[in-house]
């Protein structure tokens, strides 16, 4: 019976809601139409993966506090609305800036996808060098357990100072953000990896690309990737707080700008706007996890 009754509180917290958006709102609540078409998504969705519990438990609490946050802000009304904004205003900024908003993506989204790129490159080539080499491994390893821990956003405002243009420190710090991670999974990955494997490939004849392409590089895959999204969550944190710093584009400088004129709607809506983006681009390295890595 209880479990029943869990099961079913998200869908009826649904219908609370949606009633509650369809009643009079306060002055100054702008059209509840993207905020309703929302609310629809998140149902369907809860509905899509209705078997999983804790899709059941997510539902609850994020139907829950958008009810609150709607009575509070557009049915009772607060005294400073511009600090409170309605979900329907915030929600509206979609329709109303869209243009604005996916210029901010795409601008962001191509400086994350230059430095991973670079990231990949350099951790797996400098991983694979120092990993495999003895020597290399036990100087380069000790520097690399003191350097690593250092935020890469610490070091932005310097990055942006030495380099020729925003753009350039911007990847600069995003790519140090990454590589870190990807590099020292390689080399443990290398140093790591049974002696047997590689005695048995060495028994075919492998020359050493031979040896790095079909056998050490499949057998760190996984660690890279484990590394990637990891890394996705704070490279997207660090370049966001680059874009405050001296951008004229992406979703940190979006933030920052409305911010700047005390336009909060815009700020909450660039705030969710970051959170879809990052959840998308980490469902997206699961799917290349689970296409790349099947034997796991």
């Amino acid at each position: 019976m209880i479990r029943k009754i869990h099961g079913a509180l998200p869908h009826l917290l649904f219908l609370v809601l949606v009633f509650l958006i369809l009643q009079p709102s306060v002055e100054g609540t702008k059209s509840y139409t993207a905020f309703l078409i929302i609310v629809i998504a998140v149902e369907a969705a809860l509905l899509a993966n209705r078997k999983k519990k804790a899709a059941i438990d997510i539902g609850i609490i994020v139907f829950a506090a958008l009810i609150l946050w709607e009575y509070i802000t557009a049915k009772v009304g607060v005294k400073d609305a511009m600090l409170y904004p309605a979900p329907e205003n915030v929600f509206n900024i979609f329709v109303t800036d869209y243009e604005k908003i996916l210029e901010g993506v795409g601008s962001s989204l191509r400086l994350m996808g230059l430095a991973f790129a670079l990231a990949l490159f350099f951790g797996v080539g400098l991983g694979l060098i120092v990993g495999l080499s003895d020597r290399l491994s036990s100087t380069v390893m000790p520097i690399v357990r003191v350097i690593s821990p250092i935020p890469p956003i610490i070091y932005s405002p310097y990055a942006v100072a030495l380099l020729p243009s925003f753009r350039a420190a911007s990847i600069f710090v995003i790519t140090m953000t990454i590589f870190w991670s990807i590099f020292m999974n390689m080399v443990l990955s290398v140093r790591q990896i049974d002696r047997k494997i590689m005695d048995s490939a060495r028994t075919l004849n492998l020359n050493q690309s031979s040896m790095i392409l079909h056998v050490l590089l499949p057998y760190s895959l996984p660690g890279i990737i484990n590394s990637v999204s990891v890394s996705v969550s704070t490279s997207f944190l660090v370049l966001t707080a680059a874009e405050m710093i001296g951008a004229t584009s992406g979703l940190g400088w979006y933030i920052k700008y409305n911010a700047d004129f005390a336009n909060f709607t815009k700020v909450i809506a660039g705030i969710f706007v970051i959170g879809v983006v990052v959840t998308v681009l980490n469902a997206l390295i699961s799917l290349v996890k689970r296409l790349l890595i099947r034997w796991r």
